[in-house]
């Protein structure tokens, strides 16, 4: 790891940069239906106060990629550590979830002071339709790139990642 002092920033990655952010809302314009659906769950039950603390899906999604990547239910203490959120974010994403008919609660058989958690069959289709729908979008964009292009940029964007990860960890 070099620890020199970071070198300025340049103008070409400033631009880059500000296009990304605006492209965000071109993709308002093409979300399916059942996805737009659950946007505006998430909207409606945040300015009404009983929001997963989230305007958009990404909490959503990433709660559903964590407990669907599990064996069975997720104890609230795992979903927490996983989504690296606190305990009571945790714990309100998945009321949202549950009072939308998304998750459902069930009770540890071994220990009655745990909660666990798993998707209802509505749930684990809102994620399947999020998953494939942006799956769907970065095949089309990586479609512009040939087979070196693209190992290029993967290996390049791992590594702008995997710097953001560690000026995070250190920051915390």
């Amino acid at each position: 790891m070099p620890t020199s002092s970071p070198s300025p920033v340049s103008p070409e990655a400033v631009e880059l940069l500000q296009r990304i952010i605006r492209l965000k809302n071109r993709f308002k314009v093409v979300v399916p239906e059942n996805i737009a659906t659950l946007r505006n769950q998430f909207r409606e039950s945040n300015l009404s106060g009983k929001g997963a603390g989230a305007t958009d899906g990404g909490l959503f999604y990433s709660a559903g990629s964590v407990i669907s990547g599990h064996d069975g239910p997720v104890s609230m203490g795992e979903l927490s550590r996983e989504l690296e959120v606190p305990l009571s974010t945790a714990t309100r994403t998945v009321d949202w979830l549950v009072n939308n008919g998304y998750a459902q609660r069930l009770p540890d058989p071994k220990d009655r002071r745990i909660v666990l958690v798993e998707l209802t069959d509505s749930g684990k289709e809102a994620y399947r339709a999020m998953s494939t729908f942006m799956l769907a979008k970065v095949e089309q964009a990586m479609s512009q790139f040939t087979s070196g292009e693209r190992e290029v940029f993967l290996s390049l964007l791992n590594k702008v990642l995997t710097a953001f990860e560690e000026a995070d960890d250190r920051s915390a």
